[in-house]
């Protein structure tokens, strides 16, 4: 089935929600789109720049019409809306999310008898900056878009959405749910939790004048600009997907424990193989 001929329910217009939003209408105009956020602004904005063709103040049966409803709210809200959207949602819908974590998602799938419906979705992209306001329509072109079925999801269903994430310019990969939340903890969950520490610690060593804060320059910029990043987002990261971030958190403080030890014995070759190898495969990334 084409983008076209479908309906697109949004639970949730922030970023990712309207970036993806803006890219179904870019690809094609005559899309229909129905939309629920919790600031009305939003959607007002929204059907402005006609990409909501209908906005919701709550989620209701409007919403029984949709092919596809994208949960995009931070990872325990989408949990949430999952019950109400069971009463609603016609058999062929797919419902699936852009969360972080997965594994709490497809477990309450399954509870609630509607993992033949659900889909699991991770658009790999994102910005130091929150909201519909800064949400764009090629935010996810070239990006990663990770996609976890469910056991009982169809092969064909599988095929369309991800025929679906290729249309709209991401590279789809596909994951076991549990899986995706190995792989994001080490790639994405404890590099914030690094940046934020960053940001912290040097904060916490500035002095009354904020002369660190004065003098940060891009390496500084570049390393923790993820920290600006949504702390009720992170929040809820860290406590869905907690055991599998704090193996990585683990294994990350062995490894400073390590350089620590270089420094300190002036392990001078040692250093230079440490920084070498980190160049090595940075160097690799696209």
């Amino acid at each position: 089935m084409k983008i076209e001929n479908n309906c697109y329910g949004f639970i949730g217009l922030g970023l990712i929600g309207g970036s993806i939003a803006k890219a179904l209408k870019q690809y094609s105009p005559q899309t229909r789109i129905i939309a629920y956020n919790r600031t009305t602004s939003v959607l007002e904005r929204a059907c402005e720049e006609q990409i909501v063709d209908l906005a919701c103040e709550e989620v209701d049966e409007r919403f029984a019409e949709c092919d596809y409803i994208f949960l995009c709210l931070p990872v325990s809200y989408n949990v949430q809306y999952l019950k109400r959207l069971s009463t609603i949602v016609k058999k062929n819908c797919i419902i699936t999310d852009a969360g972080s974590v997965k594994t709490d998602i497809h477990r309450e799938v399954s509870k609630l008898g509607m993992a033949a419906q659900f889909i699991g979705g991770h658009p790999m992209a994102g910005s130091d900056k929150t909201g519909y306001e800064h949400s764009t329509a090629d935010l996810l072109t070239n990006a990663c878009y990770i996609i976890t079925p469910s056991e009982q999801s169809s092969p064909e269903a599988l095929q369309e959405y991800y025929d679906l994430v290729k249309q709209l310019g991401a590279i789809p990969l596909i994951l076991g749910y549990e899986e995706h939340d190995s792989m994001t903890a080490n790639i994405s969950h404890v590099p914030h939790i690094i940046a934020a520490s960053l940001a912290n610690l040097i904060q916490d060593h500035d002095n009354e004048q904020q002369v660190l804060k004065k003098i940060a320059a891009g390496g500084f910029k570049d390393t923790t600009r993820i920290a600006a990043g949504s702390p009720v987002m992170w929040q809820q990261i860290c406590m869905t997907n907690s055991e599998a971030i704090c193996h990585v958190l683990d294994a990350y403080i062995d490894e400073l424990k390590q350089i620590r030890g270089l420094v300190a014995s002036h392990s001078s070759e040692e250093i230079y193989q440490f920084f070498k190898k980190a160049q090595t495969y940075r160097n690799e990334f696209n």
